[in-house]
């Protein structure tokens, strides 16, 4: 290999494919990344999109030095080859990959780069969320849990159950120098490629700082969400033909094999409403034994490689109650968590009679609510503890509902059994929250609002419900004044710009209060700005070189000025054009929008 010219620290790897509706938000997780853009790169490769992608990738490109689109010549029909192309064409020392409708954590980010320039680490794990439409959870704590260098990545307990880009950062020479490559499939290629690489790295740092974003609302489409189960099968069984036959170290290869089989052919493959309703269950059967074969045949036993209890038991129930396999299916996803009782300080699950030649299941670590005690004129909330004799318990969190990244750890007192929390400590800055106890490094357990129970007869409502704290309203009074006047200024400019480019559909306004709307502003124009003013309800507003009226909301419009001094636009020219594209898009766009008006 020839030796690879090192220009920029970091290069953000975006692979593209009609993203218009999410690219805008991508684009400005990275124009607001603290960090010396001089220092970065984000290369956009765009797979021929349909829609306005590469149009926006285009308009950015010109105004800012950092961003650099490539169109390939025809679809690859997947993010492989764009990534691979990205990842070829890069200059930095460390590259991380992006998906075009995720974003990054502005200081968190570049938190972690640094971290490893400082270490020279050839890997890099930091903290992700996932943004549904209703909650934002934590992903993987697993490869966040503690600020740390000097770590060997494939020997991180559980690292392969996250085997995909997000809040992962890697050396470009160790993809260069091992020919490590995305291979083109619909489904499944971050497995491949990251096994590969984690396993061939030799020192890694972890940051509990806030790194990736991932975006799973529901508009957002996908080729995973695309894929049907039966498919999915399929591609996995690939990727693990490929991964045994790779040449990587032993206990990297046990664990990669782990996740694949607990994961791929076991959780998300039998642990499903979808397979209970299908009606080509052979498909199933048959594919678990094929993939049971394959392993045995590279000198592994299934059984000795499975490391969750629960996943061992379903493979146990395949071979040893097949008869009665679907019911325990049925059991596990309907009623296990409604069949539990405490023996021995240990939460239990209670199986059907004809499941009783199985290992009982227990649980590592439960809390559940105790109630409010007064203890030396002092009052504290108390968490009873049941857990078995190797869970060690870490910490103690108050998390936002439905909002894991909004939390903070707690003091308490842990003895014998029961944890104590002084009343004053419970407080989340006026948020509703759960308590969740933090154990064995970084598992964790949302603490209960009742005990268990089991009954033939009857069945205890809402057993498994989590102790929910609601701040009182006198609370959220105390709080809420300094909450709005926070969230304004970071919602709205407080300055004017040279010029901004809308990133959402907008209206050009005669009056600063918007009372009189003059003509549409479509997404993806840049506007010449001269000043700023704020309504009679103290709105930010931004006065156009025309001496009209537009949104300053950062969710509506986008700065393109030199404001900040490590962002530079592109030379005097460029601007010119732009300026004057954007003059004639104004004037048609007012003279259509007044002409229908007369």
């Amino acid at each position: 290999m020839g030796e690879i010219e090192i220009e920029k620290l970091i290069s953000i790897i975006v692979s593209v494919y009609n993203k218009e509706k999410f690219i805008d938000k991508c684009i400005q997780s990275l124009i607001d990344l603290k960090i010396d853009k001089s220092k970065i790169e984000a290369i956009f490769v765009d797979d021929v999109s349909t829609d306005n992608s590469y149009e926006i990738l285009k308009r950015y490109e010109t105004n800012y030095d950092f961003i650099r689109c490539i169109q390939l010549e025809e679809n690859s029909g997947g993010p492989a080859e764009p990534r691979n192309i990205g990842i070829q064409e890069s200059k930095g020392k460390y590259v991380t990959v992006l998906d075009a409708d995720d974003w990054l954590e502005s200081d968190g980010f570049p938190n972690l780069v640094h971290q490893m320039d400082a270490h020279d680490s050839d890997f890099g794990f930091g903290q992700c969320f996932k943004h549904r439409n209703h909650e934002i959870v934590k992903v993987a704590n697993f490869a966040s849990y503690k600020i740390d260098n000097g770590l060997v990545p494939y020997e991180l307990y559980k690292i392969f159950r996250a085997i995909g880009p997000w809040g992962k950062v890697f050396k470009r020479s160790t993809v260069i120098d091992n020919n490590i490559k995305f291979k083109n499939l619909k489904y499944a290629e971050d497995k491949l490629f990251y096994s590969e690489l984690m396993s061939k790295s030799k020192s890694a740092s972890m940051t509990t700082d806030h790194v990736y974003h991932v975006n799973r609302y529901t508009d957002n489409e996908s080729l995973v969400k695309e894929t049907d189960d039966i498919e999915k099968a399929n591609l996995n069984f690939e990727v693990l033909t490929e991964l045994i036959q790779m040449d990587l170290p032993k206990y990297a290869k046990e664990q990669i094999l782990c996740r694949i089989i607990e994961m791929d052919f076991i959780s998300r493959f039998f642990i499903k409403k979808a397979f209970l309703n299908s009606n080509n269950k052979s498909f199933y059967y048959e594919m678990f034994d094929k993939v049971e074969n394959m392993i045995k045949n590279s000198g592994y036993e299934i059984e000795q490689l499975l490391d969750n209890a629960r996943y061992r038991n379903v493979y146990l129930a395949y071979h040893h109650n097949r008869e009665d396999f679907e019911d325990y299916i049925r059991f596990m996803l309907y009623k296990a968590n409604s069949h539990k009782y405490i023996k021995d300080g240990i939460v239990r699950y209670k199986y059907p009679e004809k499941f009783n030649n199985l290992p009982e299941l227990k649980a590592k670590c439960v809390g559940i609510h105790n109630g409010t005690r007064m203890i030396n004129d002092n009052l504290y909330e108390v968490i009873e503890i049941f857990k078995e004799e190797n869970s060690v318990i870490n910490s103690v969190e108050l998390v936002k509902i439905n909002d894991e990244r909004i939390s903070k750890n707690i003091e308490f007192t842990y003895e014998h059994g029961f944890i104590y929390i002084k009343k004053e400590h419970l407080y989340l800055g006026g948020n509703n929250f759960n308590i969740i106890i933090r154990f064995n490094n970084f598992e964790s357990s949302l603490v209960y609002a009742s005990y268990p129970n089991v009954s033939d007869n009857s069945k205890l409502y809402r057993q498994n419900a989590k102790t929910e704290f609601i701040v009182s309203k006198q609370a959220k009074k105390i709080v809420e004044p300094k909450k709005v006047v926070k969230s304004k200024a970071k919602k709205y400019y407080q300055s004017a710009p040279k010029r901004i480019v809308t990133i959402k559909n907008t209206n050009i306004y005669k009056d600063v209060d918007f009372k009189e709307k003059l003509y549409p502003m479509p997404k993806g124009q840049i506007v010449e700005i001269i000043g700023f003013e704020k309504s009679t309800k103290k709105t930010p507003r931004f006065i156009t070189n025309e001496g009209l009226y537009i949104s300053a909301n950062k969710d509506i419009v986008l700065s393109v000025s030199s404001t900040d001094e490590n962002t530079s636009m592109k030379d005097n020219d460029s601007k010119t054009k732009v300026a004057e594209t954007k003059s004639g898009v104004l004037s048609s766009l007012r003279r259509s929008f007044l002409n229908k008006k007369n």
